[in-house]
């Protein structure tokens, strides 16, 4: 009865856990939002000398350590509101570690996340406010070192 009961539990947290992580794709479908997903396969066709940037991020250094990129972005009020609070749950109840948060000279709010395992880091999520009433959420998957998130980050909002 014991071992049914915990796994029983195991599969709920399963459950919430796998809805949890639709959070973000659904704003794909959803009116008003703008979604970008860039592969790995495609990430592969830019030359690595480009000037390819998301939210002051250059993502050509990186090329060869990505491998994805979401983007949600809205200059809806209500949905890009929404998307940033959404977006900010699901990093707080999702395992991802708040690594810092910063205002630019845009009056723009960005927090950085990060999902780690053992060996490194696996992705890093940009949620950008703006001052006005656009929002993004940028999201980069692959096998990144603390030394390239720190790259990224000050380069971030210039």
């Amino acid at each position: 009865m014991k071992r049914l009961l915990i796994l029983f539990l195991l599969f709920m947290n399963l459950a919430f856990v796998f809805s949890q992580k639709t959070t973000l794709k659904e704003y794909a479908n959803k009116e008003g939002v703008t979604a970008v997903t860039i592969s790995k396969n495609m990430l592969s066709l830019f030359p690595k000398n480009s000037n390819i940037s998301y939210g002051g991020i250059n993502v050509a250094e990186f090329l060869d350590k990505l491998t994805g990129i979401n983007v949600f972005a809205s200059q809806k009020e209500d949905v890009a509101s929404r998307l940033v609070d959404d977006a900010t749950q699901f990093m707080d109840t999702s395992g991802y570690d708040k690594l810092m948060s910063m205002k630019t000279e845009k009056e723009e709010n960005i927090n950085f996340y990060i999902q780690t395992n053992e060996e490194y880091i696996s992705e890093l999520v940009l949620i950008v406010q703006g001052e006005s009433k656009e929002s993004a959420v940028m999201q980069f998957m692959g096998k990144f070192t603390m030394e390239d998130i720190e790259q990224m980050i000050a380069n971030a909002g210039k």
